[in-house]
C-alpha cells in the first residue's frame, strides 16, 4: 500500500526542501508532494506524521569491522546479521563488511559469511559486499592491523587464497608503493574493484603512479598514511589534490581534528569525501569493554577503542550518526548527508538507487530530530526498522 511521510523538510543531494511529503510505494520513493503546514491538520495511518523532523537518505558505511560486541571476523553470518540489525538504530541502511589483516582462512571465513548474509538476506541494514583492509599493506603504517599477518601485494596470492570470493570484494585497501602493489592495483581495477590507498607510506609520486594504474579511493585519510609536509606532499597531499581519489574520513573529532576534516572537504569538494566509522567490536559498548583485533587486545576508553599494548587507536567505537552530527556542525546537515549517504552510494555505483531521496530510489531513509540531534526512525524499502521515539502515537508508520 502506498503511503506518505509528511516531513518538516527533506535534505538530499546537498539541498534542502521544506514541507514535503515523500510518497512511498512498493519500497520505492515515487514522488515528492509539497504541502501547506497551515492547512494540514490530522494525518491518518498509513501516512506518517514526521512534520517535526528532517528526512535524510539512509547512511552507507563503507568501512566497518563489527560492533555491539560482535566481530565480522567471527566468520559467522549471524554475527553480521546481528550487527546489521543494530546499525539501523543509528541510521545506517547499508554497509560493507570489512575484514582486517589476519590469516587467510579467517579472511575467507569472513567473506563467506558476508556473502551468505548478502545473498540469503537479513533484517536491518543491507550487506553490499566487502572492503578488504589488508593484508597487502605497509608494516610502517600498520596502525592497529596485526603486523604478523601483513603480506606483500600479490595477484597470484589473492587469486589462490580467495578464488571465487574475489567477486564479493567492492574495495581493497593496499599500499601501492610495495613491490607488486601497482600490478595488484591494475588487476583489481580491471576487475571493477575499487582500489583504496591506505596503511601506506607512499610518496606523492608513488601515489600518482597508483592513480595511473587505477586507484580511486583513500582509506581513513590522514590516519595510517605518510603525512603531508611542504617539501614532501606525500600520499596525504595527493589525496588532497587529486580529483581521482575519493577520500574516507573518520569524523569522530578524535582520529581527525575537525579543522583537518574541514580542510579535506575544502580541498576536494564535498562530493569527493566519504564519512566512515571504521567501527570495531567496541562500537556501542561501555568503557572498560575489552575485545581483540586478531590476537591483539583492545579496550574501550572514554568512548574510544585503544590498543592495550600501545595505547594507539584501534579503529573506532563510534556510530555513523556521530559522524553525521560532527560533520553537520561544520558543514551543515545537507552537506553532511552527502558525506554519509550520497557519496558512498555513488562510489559503489548505486547513485540512482541508494543514498538519495530522488523519485525512483529505494525508500531507505532516516528521520532526523534537529532539536535532539538524533535519529528517530529508520526505514529500509519503506519499512520501519526501528523507532527511538519515547511517546507512542507521535508517528504512525508502516511497520515490519
Amino acid at each position: 500500500m502506498a503511503f506518505r511521510i509528511y516531513c518538516g523538510a527533506l535534505a538530499t543531494d546537498g539541498r534542502r526542501y521544506n514541507h514535503r511529503a515523500l510518497v512511498v510505494d512498493k519500497g520505492r520513493i515515487i514522488a515528492w508532494e509539497p504541502y501547506d503546514p497551515a492547512r494540514l491538520t490530522a494525518i491518518e495511518p498509513p501516512d506518517v506524521d514526521a512534520r517535526a523532523y528532517v528526512a535524510l537518505p539512509g547512511m552507507i558505511d563503507l568501512h566497518l569491522h563489527g560492533g555491539f560486541g560482535r566481530d565480522m571476523m567471527e566468520g559467522d553470518p549471524e554475527a553480521i546479521r546481528a550487527v546489521a540489525q543494530r546499525l539501523v538504530q543509528y541510521g545506517v541502511t547499508a554497509f560493507l563488511v570489512t575484514p582486517l589483516t589476519a590469516p587467510w582462512d579467517a579472511i575467507r571465513n569472513c567473506i563467506r559469511a558476508a556473502r551468505e548474509a548478502r545473498t540469503d538476506g537479513s533484517t536491518g541494514a543491507r550487506v553490499l559486499g566487502c572492503h578488504l583492509e589488508g593484508p597487502f599493506i605497509n608494516p610502517k603504517r600498520a596502525g592497529a592491523q596485526p603486523p604478523e599477518y601483513i603480506r606483500p601485494p600479490s595477484v597470484q596470492e589473492l587469486e589462490t587464497e580467495l578464488g571465487d570470493l574475489i567477486s564479493e570484494l567492492r574495495i581493497v585497501t593496499l599500499a601501492p608503493e610495495l613491490e607488486g602493489g601497482l600490478e595488484l592495483t591494475q588487476y583489481l581495477a580491471q576487475q571493477g574493484i575499487i582500489v583504496s590507498i591506505g596503511h601506506s607510506d607512499a610518496t606523492y609520486e608513488q601515489t600518482l603512479r597508483a592513480i595511473d594504474c587505477g586507484a580511486r579511493h583513500a582509506t581513513h585519510t590522514f590516519n595510517a598514511m605518510r603525512p603531508f609536509q611542504h617539501r614532501d606532499p606525500s600520499l596525504a597531499g595527493a589525496v588532497l589534490l587529486r580529483d581521482e581519489l575519493n577520500a574516507e574520513v573518520i569524523w569522530d573529532n578524535l582520529h581527525t581534528h575537525p579543522a583537518a576534516a574541514q580542510l579535506l572537504v575544502k580541498a576536494k569538494g564535498a562530493e569527493r569525501v566519504i564519512c566512515v566509522s571504521d567501527g570495531t567490536t567496541g562500537v556501542g559498548m561501555p568503557d572498560g569493554y575489552a575485545f581483540e583485533l586478531w590476537g591483539h587486545r583492545a579496550v574501550v576508553q572514554n568512548g574510544a577503542a585503544r590498543m592495550v599494548e600501545t595505547g594507539g587507536l584501534a579503529g573506532s567505537a563510534i556510530t555513523m550518526d556521530a559522524c553525521l552530527r560532527n560533520s553537520a556542525e561544520t558543514l551543515g546537515l545537507e552537506i553532511a548527508s552527502l558525506l554519509c549517504a550520497a557519496n558512498p552510494a555513488r562510489a559503489l555505483g548505486y547513485g540512482d538507487e541508494l543514498g538519495t531521496l530522488r523519485p525512483g530510489a529505494h525508500a531507505d531513509l532516516i528521520l532526523w530530530n534537529p532539536d535532539a540531534q538524533r535519529i528517530e526512525q529508520t526505514y529500509i524499502e519503506g519499512v520501519l526498522q526501528n523507532s527511538n521515539l519515547e511517546t507512542a502515537g507521535i508517528i504512525t508508520p508502516a511497520t515490519n
